[in-house]
């Protein structure tokens, strides 16, 4: 890592409590939370917005799967809408480059519409920093990307987010509630993960009735549901893809 990480020996400080801050983190919320306002004091971003693919390609399809840190709602909303993820140059850099990099350097490797440059600037701006994180296996990415103030000087910070983001993409494969399969999961009701979760614990469509108070129907209702976001034909195969993405506990 080059001194241009480090502005002081405080932020040297800084920097390792962060990481170690990251070690412990769980993915629930409130410590996800915690780790960002702590980069805070090490990068001095004006927004954050961090996003989780269960592949390796960093390639969003909605807004679920970003975690948003000060981006206007309004930006995300038109950046899916109008499918800038098929030709965000930062994004595209991030799906060729190792490591991290300024965002100069993705708009001079990759090119863009009028449309997607100009709006971005208003909403965003062109001073930033991003690193896309693949997991050992290659399984998952995790892309963070930062605005940051236009007096300060992008390259100075290249380092420590990539010492940081092998950290932040950990995080995401723990137990909480923005674990990455969680995120990725399809939208399954309360009354769906209770059934699920009964049907786990090996109980009978009539058992399952008598404890939700609900009708056989009812029941069987539900597990069509399920069966149909989860894509799967019986039980056995719901209650295992459920587990995988981390929507009802083993």
């Amino acid at each position: 890592m080059t001194s241009s990480m480090f502005h002081s020996r405080n932020d040297l400080m800084k920097l390792l409590e962060l990481a170690q801050c990251c070690i412990k983190a769980s993915s629930d919320k409130e410590e996800v939370d915690q780790v960002v306002e702590l980069a805070k004091s090490v990068i001095p971003f004006s927004s954050l917005v961090i996003c989780l693919d269960n592949i390796a390609t960093a390639d969003p399809q909605t807004g679920r799967q970003l975690l948003n840190y000060g981006y206007s709602a309004e930006w995300v909303e038109l950046y899916f809408r109008k499918s800038f993820q098929l030709q965000d140059p930062i994004l595209k850099l991030a799906q060729q480059e190792s490591g991290a990099f300024s965002w100069a350097l993705g708009y001079a490797q990759n090119v863009a519409s009028k449309e997607f440059l100009g709006l971005s600037q208003d909403f965003v701006g062109n001073n930033g920093i991003a690193c896309a994180v693949s997991g050992r296996t290659r399984t998952s990415t995790t892309l963070i990307s930062m605005t940051l103030p236009d007096h300060e000087r992008a390259e100075d910070y290249v380092d420590a987010l990539e010492y940081l983001a092998p950290h932040l993409h950990e995080i995401f494969n723990r137990q909480g509630s923005l674990n990455r399969h969680s995120l990725m999961a399809p939208d399954i009701s309360q009354r769906e993960l209770e059934v699920l979760h009964w049907a786990k614990e090996g109980k009978s469509t009539w058992d399952i009735s008598n404890i939700l108070s609900i009708s056989e129907r009812t029941v069987k209702f539900h597990f069509g549901n399920i069966f149909r976001k989860l894509d799967v034909l019986n039980r056995s195969q719901a209650i295992a893809k459920a587990i995988h993405f981390g929507v009802i506990a083993v």
